[in-house]
């Protein structure tokens, strides 16, 4: 047995075919693959390595004709979404099963015939590699029903088309046309179509493999894929990069070690790991977070020793000053987009280095709220890829050596340019309820019971005679407090004006925020209570951080 070379187009043809077709086995997982913003990063990444002839790993799948529940691959994929079991009459049919590659199947699957999370697939025709950052691919998805655009190539359109020089030629000569470009466009917009018929709609090219197991034996099936799996695994970049400078410092990771556990202690939980460490020096010394061995040179080995000597500092001040010590932050889950947490401490460690005052106690209330709205909108309007993150620590690094505010408006500018919203929408921010607690609440620390944060429904979530109309009303941000699992369950499917006035329950309403007196005619409608802690917050939302939330829902 080896290796069976095939294109993308005939892999794609395969899937779901009533006979010899592929399908999932039941034993696999359900397809998963992370938050929408994060999963299409992960899609336009793969289709690019495969647009570029790169590697994206083997297949294994088992030829077999035993009867086997088995299912489907998804067509729309959306969360919740699961692929359905073929019916058992057809489960003797002759197949093949995917043990290994449901991930790279089913998303090329959904992306090139169907949609994802209710979003199209496009290549950017006027992406140029040339003159990109590195973690730009040219692809991007848009809405379902956003207009066409010439530029924007749908790859649904791409992948469905039959493979034909004509119907090649016929889709240049009509793009050009519509986009009216000059020469030179021109023959970049050619060379990206060429490049996209030759890896998704044509044969030739093979950019995938299969490894088929044919055998009625189970067991055979799990004995090759466990070999295949355990022939070790590649090192990655930080690794890499790592190794090359314990070549000359030998305690270098373990001080990394003691820097990450450092971090820990000194926010009372969070957990940033020695690579993300090593990650924050490489964005430092080589401008950029992501991480290549072949560009780190000689010299910069001795760099990482002196980040390490002298920056680790300012890397901490942002966990303690301002993640702790201004919210109260104390476990990883609430920061949503670490990434872009990063060039906060850049700006702390080029203030440093120019010996300027660093410290977060020691920056005007102007720069504070600087930081605050970038930190607020870079977690709410995700402006977390890499080449964000890159240009934002330029613009904090030219900015702390003058000595300037930390430059938000840039900052803002160029999250526009890349496609991100520069201001907080409402429903951006009810996304994020537990961050967005912090945000409105940062004095209050939460507590985490089996890494789940302890939060309390001041309505409660079931009192008697509760419809579902209630139950959607009050699991709303609104209605939220950090609270602890004891006040909890001694609250438990208690009106709150009833608890807050009894002997037992007043003790705790000064823990509260946001909530009218104990008396107040406001507890006596739910409804009342929500618009009336809703009109707070969002003042609060302004006044301390000097940012509205943008189209709010009518009945909110």
């Amino acid at each position: 047995m080896s290796y069976v070379p095939i294109s993308v187009r005939e892999a794609m043809e395969k899937l779901n075919v009533p006979n010899g077709g592929w399908y999932l086995p039941q034993v696999q997982r359900q397809y998963v693959w992370g938050a929408r913003y994060e999963s299409e990063t992960y899609i336009c990444l793969l289709l690019d390595s495969l647009l570029q002839g790169y590697p994206v790993g083997g297949l294994v799948l088992w030829e077999t004709s035993k009867p086997i529940a088995h299912r489907k691959f998804i067509d729309d994929y959306a969360p919740g979404q699961f692929a359905k079991q073929v019916d058992s009459g057809r489960w003797g049919a002759h197949k093949y099963l995917v043990y290994d590659g449901q991930q790279r199947l089913q998303t090329l699957f959904s992306v090139l015939y169907h949609t994802f999370n209710g979003r199209v697939l496009h290549f950017d025709l006027l992406f140029d590699r040339q003159t990109a950052e590195s973690d730009e691919t040219g692809f991007l998805f848009r809405d379902k029903g956003a207009p066409e655009d010439a530029r924007y190539l749908r790859m649904t359109a791409v992948a469905s088309m039959s493979c034909t020089p004509r119907e090649k030629s016929a889709l240049e000569s009509r793009i050009v046309k519509q986009l009216a470009l000059d020469e030179e466009n021109e023959l970049l917009v050619k060379s990206n179509i060429v490049a996209l018929w030759d890896t998704f709609v044509a044969t030739n090219v093979k950019s995938l493999a299969f490894f088929p197991v044919k055998t009625d034996n189970e067991e055979e099936v799990n004995e090759v894929f466990r070999r295949l799996n355990t022939g070790g695994i590649a090192l990655t970049q930080v690794e890499l990069v790592l190794s090359d400078v314990k070549a000359k410092y030998p305690d270098y990771e373990e001080k990394l070690w003691e820097v990450s556990e450092a971090l820990r202690k000194r926010s009372n939980g969070v957990k940033f790991l020695s690579a993300d460490v090593l990650q924050f020096f490489h964005l430092l010394i080589k401008g950029t977070t992501r991480i290549d061995q072949k560009r780190v040179n000689i010299a910069d080995i001795d760099e990482f020793q002196s980040a390490l000597d002298k920056d680790k500092d300012a890397l901490i001040e942002v966990f303690e000053g301002y993640l702790w010590g201004l919210f109260k932050i104390n476990d990883a889950s609430l920061v949503p987009r670490w990434l872009a947490v990063l060039p906060i401490a850049c700006y702390l460690t080029w203030l440093k280095r120019a010996g300027k005052k660093w410290k977060i106690k020691q920056l005007t209330d102007g720069n504070i709220g600087n930081i605050h709205r970038y930190f607020i909108l870079s977690q709410f309007c995700d402006w977390n890829t890499q080449t964000m993150v890159n240009s934002f620590s330029r613009l904090a690094k030219e900015a702390a050596e003058k000595g300037d505010a930390f430059p938000l408006e840039e900052i803002r500018g160029f999250a526009v340019q890349k496609n991100r919203s520069d201001v907080l929408h409402y429903d951006q921010f009810l996304f994020l309820p537990k961050l967005a607690t912090k945000i409105l609440m940062p004095g209050r620390t939460y507590i985490f019971h089996e890494d789940k944060t302890e939060v309390d429904h001041i309505f409660p979530q079931n009192p008697a005679g509760a419809d579902e109309d209630y139950k959607r009303l009050v699991d709303v941000l609104w209605n939220l407090q950090p609270m602890p699992t004891g006040v909890n369950n001694y609250k438990r499917a208690r009106l709150p004006q009833e608890f807050f006035l009894s002997v037992d329950g007043s003790k705790y309403w000064q823990d509260y925020d946001f909530i009218p007196d104990p008396q107040s005619p406001i507890w006596s409608d739910v409804r009342h209570f929500i618009r009336y802690r809703h009109r707070l917050m969002r003042k609060a939302l302004l006044k301390r951080y000097g940012l509205k939330l943008s189209r709010p829902r009518k009945n909110a």
